[in-house]
């Protein structure tokens, strides 16, 4: 079991911050830039998608639908 962190940062003056905007593409299940595709790099690059994931606004976007396809359900 591993863990990956899936945040998206916008820049805003030197300092880091959550983008909530780009939120829903962020934290969908597929698509570019999604947790879905995070998933995809994982496994090609060590042979294992990852089983847990981190992620800002998990109101936003599919978090729990992506979640679950990681874990097989």
């Amino acid at each position: 079991m591993y863990v990956v962190n899936h945040f998206l940062d916008v820049d805003i003056l030197g300092v880091l911050i959550p983008d909530r905007d780009k939120a829903d593409a962020t934290n969908a299940a597929t698509g570019e830039g999604s947790i879905g595709a995070q998933a995809t790099l994982c496994e090609g690059l060590y042979n294992r998608a990852p089983h847990v994931l981190l992620a800002d606004f998990v109101d936003k976007g599919d978090v729990i639908l992506a979640q679950n396809a990681l874990n097989g359900f």
